[in-house]
Protein backbone atom coordinates (compact mmCIF):
# COMPACT_ATOMS: atom_id res chain seq x y z
CA UNK A 1 0.00 0.00 0.00
CA UNK A 2 1.34 3.34 -1.10
CA UNK A 3 0.78 6.36 1.17
CA UNK A 4 -0.01 9.82 -0.86
CA UNK A 5 3.06 12.63 0.34
CA UNK A 6 1.88 15.46 1.83
CA UNK A 7 1.71 18.68 0.02
CA UNK A 8 5.03 20.85 0.40
CA UNK A 9 2.87 23.90 1.21
CA UNK A 10 1.40 22.50 3.83
CA UNK A 11 4.63 23.21 5.78
CA UNK A 12 5.10 26.95 5.06
CA UNK A 13 1.57 27.43 6.40
CA UNK A 14 0.68 29.28 9.27
CA UNK A 15 -2.74 30.60 11.07
CA UNK A 16 -4.18 34.05 10.49
CA UNK A 17 -2.94 36.96 12.62
CA UNK A 18 -4.98 37.58 15.41
CA UNK A 19 -4.38 41.56 14.71
CA UNK A 20 -5.30 43.13 11.69
CA UNK A 21 -4.70 47.16 10.85
CA UNK A 22 -7.67 49.28 9.67
CA UNK A 23 -6.56 51.09 6.52
CA UNK A 24 -8.41 53.97 5.28
CA UNK A 25 -11.06 54.25 3.31
CA UNK A 26 -10.16 54.98 -0.25
CA UNK A 27 -12.59 55.74 -3.26
CA UNK A 28 -11.79 55.60 -7.21
CA UNK A 29 -13.75 58.43 -8.88
CA UNK A 30 -13.90 60.18 -11.94
CA UNK A 31 -12.39 63.52 -12.55
CA UNK A 32 -15.00 65.66 -14.23
CA UNK A 33 -12.80 67.86 -16.17
CA UNK A 34 -10.10 65.24 -17.13
CA UNK A 35 -12.33 62.18 -17.10
CA UNK A 36 -9.43 60.61 -15.76
CA UNK A 37 -10.05 57.57 -12.68
CA UNK A 38 -8.64 59.43 -9.24
CA UNK A 39 -8.57 58.06 -6.23
CA UNK A 40 -9.73 60.01 -3.24
CA UNK A 41 -9.52 59.48 0.64
CA UNK A 42 -11.87 60.03 3.28
CA UNK A 43 -11.79 63.55 3.39
CA UNK A 44 -11.56 64.09 -0.68
CA UNK A 45 -8.43 64.39 -1.30
CA UNK A 46 -6.61 63.08 -4.24
CA UNK A 47 -4.23 59.72 -3.41
CA UNK A 48 -1.00 59.47 -5.43
CA UNK A 49 -1.04 55.75 -5.76
CA UNK A 50 2.43 55.39 -7.38
CA UNK A 51 3.47 55.87 -11.21
CA UNK A 52 3.06 52.60 -13.52
CA UNK A 53 3.13 52.27 -17.18
CA UNK A 54 1.49 50.64 -20.22
CA UNK A 55 2.29 48.75 -22.99
CA UNK A 56 1.40 46.61 -25.68
CA UNK A 57 2.58 43.44 -27.20
CA UNK A 58 1.75 41.49 -30.31
CA UNK A 59 1.83 38.05 -31.92
CA UNK A 60 2.22 38.26 -35.92
CA UNK A 61 2.02 34.86 -37.29
CA UNK A 62 4.45 33.88 -40.77
CA UNK A 63 4.47 30.82 -42.83
CA UNK A 64 6.04 29.35 -46.09
CA UNK A 65 4.52 26.92 -48.70
CA UNK A 66 6.79 25.77 -51.23
CA UNK A 67 6.62 26.29 -54.99
CA UNK A 68 3.82 27.75 -56.91
CA UNK A 69 1.04 25.61 -56.23
CA UNK A 70 0.84 24.17 -59.36
CA UNK A 71 2.05 20.63 -58.36
CA UNK A 72 1.80 19.04 -54.51
CA UNK A 73 5.33 18.41 -52.44
CA UNK A 74 7.51 19.99 -50.52
CA UNK A 75 7.89 21.18 -46.68
CA UNK A 76 5.91 24.05 -45.49
CA UNK A 77 7.09 26.04 -42.17
CA UNK A 78 4.91 28.04 -39.79
CA UNK A 79 6.20 30.36 -37.17
CA UNK A 80 5.41 33.59 -35.14
CA UNK A 81 7.19 36.65 -34.41
CA UNK A 82 6.41 38.54 -31.11
CA UNK A 83 6.56 42.40 -30.62
CA UNK A 84 6.31 44.15 -27.07
CA UNK A 85 6.42 47.73 -26.66
CA UNK A 86 6.62 49.35 -22.88
CA UNK A 87 6.45 53.04 -22.34
CA UNK A 88 8.15 54.71 -19.56
CA UNK A 89 7.00 54.34 -16.16
CA UNK A 90 8.06 56.31 -13.33
CA UNK A 91 9.70 55.51 -10.10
Amino acid sequence: MTQTPVPWGIGRMTPYAATTATLPALTPVIDPETQIAVVVDEDGRTVELGSHGTSTSGLTPTSTRPGDGAAPGGATDADSTESYDQDQSGS
